[in-house]
């Protein structure tokens, strides 16, 4: 049998690695330029975090809880995976575990209330932790008035050089000798007259590609290739989540483990990670967009490399700034993955994991494996089946409280300073007028629009509301 998977960046290559494992007979495709434009996972840290993701609402909300114990199951499999990698490859991998989280004031008081729903999510799940003094942070320097009044050290959550583990998959897909690689670009799936079953993938180039199973996971291109496809009626809109990390090469002042704040102001505050022995990589900005957005917006760097020096260690303005990187994380509609089997008889599709995909692909190449060999899974994905309804995931009064107490605490992250006068109280009157509005002009009265998609709502990058 052949596999050909439409997408190399993380899930792809994770997948591959996967099902050569589970059906030594198999020949695989694997599509995609080799130079992986846009790719979230090769711009990213990255970091392996769950427990330190958490916010106010993820425990309290269902659904948001169902998703959280999704990316918590992947935790226990990265030591003995990245072992197992480092061993078949030959690649030295750069990874460390321990992350020390903390709590500064670089922005308002939900960066307060997210440390606290993370402290209680590590007890409630019984997380090994560390409750440590801020000026016992290796490499910790930050300005005076930015340094953080709280920090612990979440012990089995780390970081890894996402280029270093893109490097050993390949190495080991090339030397099992059951494994093509294309560098090309697919521009759409070529169906049978009954349309449910794919016959092919078309590249760029007009050439097409035959194999008996398909995966679809091109990250943030997906919909781009849905709709040449003529498959927009079976999936939710995939949007371009684009966000910036600045790779510093910082010598004697290089981290020796993660350092973040909690998520703030729309995105994952302030984190930095090192890559290796003599740089450090300082993360992330993000927006949503409905197309690919190829460079770095100034505000972007210029934000990062303020917080960088600002909050984390201010001997990094002798930094030399080596690298930009833009990476589109997949976002989808309802901003929950699209993961599994569909109706088309040989495709299953993987995108909409926005920035947990690195950390997620263990869990996801298992239960991938599993749809494409035709065995049962032992992992229930359900929630993220890719032919769904958009889940409705917060309530219209959450969804619109969520998006003023953001809204408001992403401007403190951009020099917002308020005068001593009722602003606060006139803004967030105004910003929760403004989002009430939305919903109204868009028929949302017993449903909430999540945060991060009110400008794609707003300039109609979303219409279907099914």
């Amino acid at each position: 049998m052949i596999i050909a998977l439409v997408g190399n960046g993380i899930l792809g290559l994770q997948t591959a690695y996967r099902l050569l494992k589970d059906d030594p007979q198999l020949k695989l495709i694997v599509i995609g330029p080799t130079d992986h434009p846009g790719c979230a996972s090769l711009a990213a840290a990255a970091m392996l975090n769950s427990f330190c993701e958490v916010e106010t609402s993820t425990l309290k909300n269902p659904i948001e809880r169902q998703k959280f114990l999704f990316n918590k199951s992947s935790n226990s499999l990265w030591p003995e995976l990245l072992k197992e990698i480092e061993s078949r490859s030959g690649v030295r991998l750069e990874y460390g575990f321990g992350t020390f989280l903390i709590n500064n004031s670089a922005s308002d008081r939900l960066e307060d209330l997210n440390f606290d729903a993370i402290l209680q999510a590590l007890k409630e799940f019984n997380e090994p932790y560390e409750t440590i003094e801020c000026r016992d942070i290796p490499q910790y320097k930050p300005a005076s008035a930015k340094r953080a009044g709280r920090a612990i050290c979440v012990t089995r959550e780390g970081w890894l050089n996402p280029i270093l583990l893109f490097q050993a998959l390949k190495e080991i897909l090339q030397k099992s000798g059951r494994v093509q690689f294309v560098n090309g670009v697919c521009s759409r799936m070529v169906l049978d007259k009954s349309q449910q079953h794919v016959e092919s993938v078309e590249l760029s180039t007009t050439d097409r590609i035959v194999a008996d199973q398909f995966l679809l996971c091109p990250g943030a291109n997906f919909t781009r290739i849905v709709e040449n496809s003529n498959l927009g009626d079976h999936f939710m809109k995939i949007f371009y989540g684009v966000g910036s990390t600045l790779l510093l090469k910082t010598g004697e002042n290089t981290l020796k483990k993660c350092i973040r704040t909690p998520n703030r102001g729309l995105a994952c505050g302030i984190y930095s990670a090192p890559q290796n022995e003599s740089h450090t990589i300082i993360g992330a900005s993000n927006f949503i967009a409905p197309e690919a957005v190829n460079h770095p917006r100034v505000t972007s760097v210029y934000t990062l490399l303020k917080s960088a020096m600002e909050q984390i260690n201010s001997d990094f303005y002798r930094s030399e700034l080596v690298k930009v990187n833009v990476g589109w994380r997949p976002t989808s509609a309802d901003t929950l993955p699209l993961i599994g089997a569909t109706s088309i008889s040989n495709l299953a599709v993987a995108t909409g994991t926005k920035r947990d995909g690195l950390h997620c692909s263990p869990v996801i190449s298992e239960y991938l494996s599993d749809i494409l060999l035709k065995r049962k899974s032992k992992h229930d994905l359900s929630l993220f089946k890719p032919e769904r309804k958009m889940v409705r995931v917060y309530t219209r009064e959450e969804a619109i409280k969520m998006a003023v107490t953001h809204t408001l605490n992403a401007a403190y992250q951009h020099d917002f300073e308020p005068p001593k006068n009722r602003m606060l109280d006139d803004l967030e009157a105004y910003y929760t007028q403004q989002f009430t509005d939305l919903h109204e002009k868009i028929g949302a009265r017993t449903w909430g629009i999540p945060p991060e998609m009110l400008d794609m709502y707003k300039y109609g990058h979303i219409k279907n509301l099914s």
